[in-house]
């Protein structure tokens, strides 16, 4: 009777004791070799570099494995054990109590990252149950929505899946590792409350075609009292929880009423307010309002960024076919067909308001990258790369496996495809990408990279605070409302996004699986920058005021960052902490390793 309720509520998997066993060990290598990187623990290493050890009050850890160029530990699975008897550490939470006790220094802090934790074990664990058995070649030949559906998450943030407002048949209706798809619920908003930014060519109605078929559109738009209205999308999980509520002042007086639930189906990405159409994937992914806190913030839409993006979107896409090595490099912008922001009548202007308050309704329409897709291609995000099957196979070593070509020939297309042109973007035009693995998507043509995609310009597009380029065709008011960054800063979005979040994760395991040395990985990588600063010696300054190859680099730390700020409410988003500088991979002397 009780596996039977079990089972009708999608428990089997949460419960089943070696996913749950599976998922505890993963999550611990993890959160060690994490905690070591931030500097918020200390391993010692033994003589023969192979063996490293936590000591805590209650005896410790140790475990099996090295240290990659990041400084960074790469643990042997399986191998953490207890120091006190030698038995398997199998209990994700024992351990982070025990390793983080006397350094986090709030308890309740402390608590709520555990209750974070707590939340990431069950998704993981139902993310085990939904790929076992998938080895990386089946892997990749899922769609992609289904492919990124199953891949791990945040590398750095140790309670990747935390979802703080969701119950867990929340997760099952709406989170990715579930395989949902379901339709989004519609407003009917009036003019006088807000306007969508469109880019040009589109409209309300056009917006509404784009997620409905003609029936559907005709039947929404006839609900619409007068052409003084337009149709809103929202997050199903948004407007039970949140809008119902919050927004009940302007519905009632008319200003805003609901209309259901209606139009295609989507599917959530990692992210899990990206939302891509099931039913057409040619037509544009939908990012909306979500008022849950995860990884490392609340998932708003903040109007701030809003109002700009669409003409932003669209401006970069022209600077990237015009420039003759961005064109070259097949670099692509996917732009942005309008963005909403619903402002509340009363947080909008509370001064210091915490910011979910003010982020509850906003939506974009961004291309989708399906609607990119050439013949022989395939589009996946970035993260792909650094993710591995569950029996430890890369699914990077098997796409250089699938491409019949050398691991130095597939890495030098991924560096000049992928690397040079994010770093040309900074030196020429002083814009600055947050090239995560979600945000960077790579196109594959016979499984070599081939090109990149950008997305997601709210608040991941930065520009230098130095004059070092003009803007033809972009507004004023859209290049000054980009955040402005000193050279300096603005390299660590190439630094921290990809370097530290995607190639730090991909490099050992390829040389793990004998495909390719981490050290030569990093010296092909250095050699690929350098030829392209030889052939542009005019931005030589600006190379040195980016410093791409300084001996030393900081540390941005994405849990000491949680540590530091808790869980309050804050005005602003948190930041990113910093940490200990790190010897820069780029710069060569003995190969590391040991």
């Amino acid at each position: 009777m009780r596996a039977s309720r079990g089972n009708e509520l999608g428990l089997l998997g949460l419960h089943d004791p070696d996913l749950w066993r599976q998922a505890n060990v993963n999550l611990i290598e993890k959160a060690l070799a994490e905690l070591c990187y931030e500097g918020l623990i200390t391993a010692s290493q033994s003589e023969n570099g192979s063996r490293f050890s936590v000591s805590v009050p209650t005896g410790g850890y140790c475990w099996q494995g090295r240290l990659n160029r990041w400084q960074h530990p790469v643990i042997h699975p399986g191998s953490v054990i207890h120091i006190a008897d030698g038995s398997p550490a199998t209990d994700a939470m024992t351990v982070l109590h025990r390793v983080l006790e006397g350094r986090v220094k709030n308890p309740a802090t402390l608590a709520n990252y555990l209750s974070e934790t707590l939340n990431t074990l069950a998704a993981d664990t139902q993310m085990l149950a939904a790929r076992r058995g998938l080895c990386a070649r089946d892997w990749l030949a899922l769609p992609s929505h289904h492919l990124h559906s199953l891949l791990d998450g945040h590398p750095k943030a140790i309670p990747s899946k935390g979802r703080i407002g969701w119950s867990f048949i929340d997760n099952q209706r709406y989170a990715p590792e579930h395989a949902p798809a379901f339709r989004l619920h519609w407003l009917a908003v009036h003019h006088s409350l807000a306007e969508p930014v469109y880019a040009p060519g589109w409209t309300a109605s056009r917006l509404l075609e784009a997620s409905c078929n003609e029936a559907e559109h005709n039947r929404l738009s006839g609900l619409l009292p007068s052409s003084e209205y337009w149709t809103m999308p929202v997050h199903p999980w948004q407007w039970e929880a949140m809008i119902t509520r919050q927004f009940a002042g302007p519905i009632a007086a008319g200003a805003m009423f609901p209309l259901g639930e209606a139009g295609d189906c989507y599917v959530p990405q990692p992210s899990l307010r990206t939302l891509s159409n099931i039913d057409r994937p040619a037509r544009p992914d939908l990012k909306l309002s979500l008022s849950l806190l995860t990884t490392s913030a609340y998932r708003g839409l903040s109007a701030r960024h809003l109002s700009h993006s669409p003409m932003q979107s669209i401006w970069l896409q022209q600077l990237l076919t015009s420039d003759p090595l961005l064109a070259d490099c097949n670099a692509t912008a996917l732009k942005e067909a309008a963005t909403a922001f619903i402002p509340h009548p009363v947080y909008h202007t509370l001064p210091g308001t915490p910011y979910q308050f003010d982020e509850m309704l906003g939506a974009v329409w961004r291309e989708s990258a399906h609607s990119h897709l050439g013949t022989g291609e395939r589009i996946v995000m970035a993260s792909v790369l650094q993710q591995k099957d569950d029996s430890g196979h890369s699914l990077a070593a098997e796409l250089i496996h699938m491409s019949g070509t050398g691991a130095t020939r597939w890495l030098t297309f991924l560096f000049d495809r992928a690397v040079v042109p994010l770093y040309h973007l900074q030196a020429r035009y002083g814009l600055g990408f947050i090239a995560h693995g979600q945000n960077l998507m790579l196109r594959f043509r016979d499984e070599l990279p081939v090109g990149i995609l950008l997305k997601d310009y709210q608040g991941d597009l930065f520009r230098t605070d130095e004059d070092w380029t003009s803007h033809p065709g972009l507004p004023v008011q859209a290049w000054d409302a980009l955040p402005a960054l000193p050279p300096h800063f603005l390299i660590h979005h190439l630094w921290t996004g990809l370097f530290a979040s995607v190639f730090r994760f991909m490099a050992p395991q390829l040389e793990i699986e004998g495909v390719f040395s981490e050290y030569a990985f990093y010296r092909l990588l250095a050699k690929r920058l350098q030829i392209y600063q030889d052939s542009h010696p005019t931005l030589a300054p600006r190379f040195t005021r980016l410093g791409l190859f300084s001996h030393k680099m900081p540390l941005l730390s994405l849990n000491r960052a949680r540590f530091s700020h808790g869980y309050g409410d804050m005005a602003q988003r948190p930041v990113h902490s910093p940490g200990p500088l790190l010897d820069n991979p780029l710069i060569f002397g003995a190969p590391s390793g040991k």
